[in-house]
């Protein structure tokens, strides 16, 4: 069977993470739903140190196999591949076990004192054995993502998310009349239990004993796999860490910094608002893009490895105007229907001014994040670390300095979000353009989506205020899919892509 293509795997990942976002995104909606803003609030400050697990022991794992992978495939080296996984498996094993070890010694510690609030303490308690589980289905992640078989984690992630999403409304039904603590350690259950599903289900299609690729011996040096691991690895995770300490330095000084401006004691349910609420808004269209760069890295990896200047470039340019267009198409989306989205889904119209602000963020957010992926794959771990400094630096100063001003308060957050994402993407662009082997058309990928962009807004308000004008009452979702196919046909006629694309990509559905 011929391989997928990156953007046909992509556009597979995009379909799975679409449903189990959608499905995630339905939990949010319950949970806040039972449990309030200040309940998410609560969640909001574990949360952030369940993704910081995450990335300890895999933030950068799956993108760094998945790139030795591709390497070893170009020179169709199968045992180095089995090597190194097994190489892994023994290095993040020992690692996530020793983290889980810490975590547990320091669970009273870390809710009472880091986190501040004692009601977080069983949902940290509960979510250490996921740390084991996390580590081993990264490391499998990797493995075939590298291999370019996308279908299996695919389906392996959707049932996981099936079993999770079951789960969480179950314990949260049970744990509610107990109060917040527990309701949201019985979350945090449901997701550990998440975890150990997707690591078995990953474990059943790798290869077994009886693989010539497991019996034949690696020429690999067991030590220069571990550097090559390490070299790229670390970066990334540091990277990742980073942000998600950042997440937890935000979950701290957002609420305090609140305060200081006078909000007093709306400062939780407002940070509650913008994390748990807005922003999962502005990432859920961004899930095709995200599904992107998984795929993204290894093709950069192999045409690079092959000196495939040609495919290179197509590949960069097509990503940076997928992840652009896609931006754009969120811009209108949340400037459009703020309050409406906020009202409908989360039964908090307030939340619709944070939501059309924030929305201004997502075409640099998704540009930065795609270019990420594209330094990544052509060996720039280090650039990719620095620049994540950088974001973190912005949104701190916004945080800090914009914050305790009164006339701002939680805008200041949405300062640093937007700010952040185009200071980056700059940096990112001139970073690329350092590259001889890189040659970005910026006119298509840039300037030739403006105009589908208007072309969608312009639709979207005519619609909308027709339907209005005749008492339409699903006026919002109606006008929302006449301007998204209004958008598409326009980047097809604008030539922003071509209907060959179109069929190139879609010709494995059969």
């Amino acid at each position: 069977m011929k391989d997928l293509t990156y953007i046909q795997g992509a556009l597979i990942l995009a379909v799975t993470n679409l449903i189990t976002g959608s499905l995630a995104f339905f939990f949010r909606i319950y949970f806040s739903r039972s449990v309030g803003a200040e309940g998410m609030g609560v969640f909001q400050l574990v949360f952030p140190l369940y993704m910081l697990l995450i990335t300890l022991v895999s933030g950068g794992i799956t993108t760094a196999l998945s790139k030795i992978i591709a390497e070893y495939k170009v020179k169709l080296n199968l045992p180095a591949i089995i090597k190194t996984i097994r190489v892994s498996f023994f290095i993040i094993g020992l690692w996530s076990i020793f983290l889980s070890i810490i975590m547990l010694f320091n669970a009273e510690y870390i809710g009472s004192v880091l986190l501040k609030d004692e009601r977080t303490i069983p949902s940290v308690i509960i979510c250490i054995p996921s740390v084991f589980f996390i580590s081993l289905s990264a490391i499998l992640r990797g493995y075939y993502f590298g291999m370019q078989k996308i279908k299996y984690p695919a389906a392996v992630d959707m049932a996981e998310k099936v079993v999770r999403l079951g789960g969480l409304i179950f314990i949260t039904n049970l744990m509610l009349p107990h109060g917040i603590a527990f309701t949201c350690a019985g979350a945090m259950l449901a997701i550990t239990a998440g975890e150990f599903i997707s690591t078995l289900l990953l474990l059943i299609k790798y290869p077994n004993k009886k693989s010539s690729a497991l019996k034949e011996k690696s020429k690999e040096d067991t030590l220069s796999i571990i550097k090559k691991i390490i070299s790229l690895a670390v970066p990334l995770s540091l990277g990742g860490a980073l942000a998600t300490i950042m997440d937890m330095i935000s979950a701290i000084m957002v609420p305090a910094q609140l305060r200081a401006a006078g909000y007093g004691t709306t400062a939780l349910s407002l940070y509650g608002e913008v994390t748990g609420m807005v922003m999962p808004l502005i990432s859920y269209p961004g899930i095709i893009v995200f599904s992107l760069t998984i795929t993204l890295v290894p093709a950069i990896t192999h045409s690079y490895v092959s000196k495939n200047v040609l495919a290179l470039n197509k590949k960069c340019n097509d990503s940076l105007t997928i992840a652009w267009s896609m931006g754009l198409l969120a811009t209108v989306l949340c400037i459009s229907f703020p309050t409406e989205l906020c009202d409908v889904i989360y039964k908090c119209p307030e939340a619709g001014k944070l939501l059309f602000w924030t929305g201004l963020g997502c075409s640099p957010h998704y540009l930065h994040v795609t270019q990420f992926a594209i330094l990544n794959g052509l060996g720039l771990q280090k650039k990719v670390l620095t620049n994540v400094m950088f974001d973190i630096l912005i949104n701190i100063a916004c945080i800090y300095l914009f914050i305790p001003i009164a006339e701002i308060g939680i805008y200041g957050y949405i300062i640093g979000f937007v700010l952040s994402g185009i200071f980056i993407s700059i940096r990112n662009v001139r970073i690329l353009k350092k590259q001889n082997t890189v040659q970005l058309d910026y006119t298509k990928v840039l300037l030739r989506p403006i105009i589908p962009f208007f072309c969608m807004l312009v639709v979207v308000k005519l619609t909308n205020t027709i339907l209005m004008t005749f008492g339409f009452t699903y006026n919002m979702i109606f006008s929302g899919l006449i301007g998204i196919l209004a958008f598409f046909i326009s980047l097809l006629l604008n030539g922003v892509f071509s209907w060959k694309q179109v069929k190139n990509t879609l010709s494995f559905i059969k």
